[in-house]
């Protein structure tokens, strides 16, 4: 575990566990490095060198009103890469860490990424004219009240391991995340349009999805699925909610694991 400085002046944490590939985890807004725990094992087994990190505001990265957009996110992840002199990387976000791959791929390309994995997410998450595979009940008429609500309800369709649970709430209580702090963060990330990113993706990408997340309507991915280059496969977790890789680890991993191998 370290911390580097972004060129704005955040301090971020990170962990860089020694291996031979490269694969960066990354957790969605409020998430935390831990969220990776049943993955991280099966990756170092393969000889993976295993990256992840808290976003600026989030787990035990500094606490900032600062440039609080997933653009400014994605920069800082560009800056970690560099930092580390990676490339040829694995790339796994969830939830809104799926979005700040498609942002990193708007400024910097492809050039250091190998494949990607996008774990339940949306390319746009508010629901206008056709588009209805937004977050539910998203929309100009309801976004005051649904972006600060919607993140508050139950995510999961399936029952943490209550172990892994108390791992997750112990790392939140020593590192408290604030909402209000980071509520411009949440607005900037749900108004955010990323379907040209990911039509223009040539990279293998698998995109798995919880078949029951609360999230967006059942199915909310075939709105999207042509978008997907012919070298990408999507995954449905059926009885998963928004979190597949911690509510159903050995499906997820399942899946995960051939995809990466």
């Amino acid at each position: 575990m370290a911390f580097f400085t972004t060129s704005d002046g955040v301090r971020i944490n990170y962990t860089d566990r020694a291996g031979g590939g490269v694969a960066v985890l990354l957790s969605g807004f409020s998430g935390i490095q831990a969220e990776w725990s049943y993955q991280i094992p099966g990756l170092e087994a393969r000889d993976y060198r295993v990256v992840t990190m808290d976003w600026r505001s989030h787990g035990q990265s500094e606490r900032t009103t600062k440039n609080l957009r997933v653009s400014r996110l994605a920069a800082d992840l560009h800056e970690l890469f560099e930092l580390l002199k990676i490339d040829e990387i694995t790339l796994v976000g969830h939830s809104m860490g799926g979005s700040i791959i498609w942002s990193y791929l708007s400024l910097f390309g492809q050039e250091k990424l190998k494949q990607l994995v996008i774990v339940d997410e949306s390319p746009k998450l508010l629901n206008e004219g056709n588009w209805t595979a937004g977050i539910r009940n998203l929309t100009w008429s309801t976004f005051g009240t649904v972006s600060k609500t919607f993140i508050k309800q139950r995510l999961t369709a399936v029952p943490v391991a209550p172990e892994f649970k108390e791992l997750l709430k112990e790392d939140k209580v020593k590192n408290p995340f604030d909402f209000d702090l980071a509520y411009p963060l949440m607005k900037n990330h749900l108004l955010e349009d990323w379907r040209q990113n990911l039509a223009d993706c040539t990279l293998k990408t698998l995109f798995v999805a919880g078949g029951a997340s609360p999230l967006c309507r059942i199915g909310y991915y075939h709105e999207f699925e042509n978008l997907l280059n012919q070298g990408s496969s999507l995954k449905v977790i059926q009885n998963a909610g928004h979190l597949p890789h911690l509510e159903i680890p050995e499906e997820f991993n399942r899946v995960f694991f051939e995809f990466i191998d």
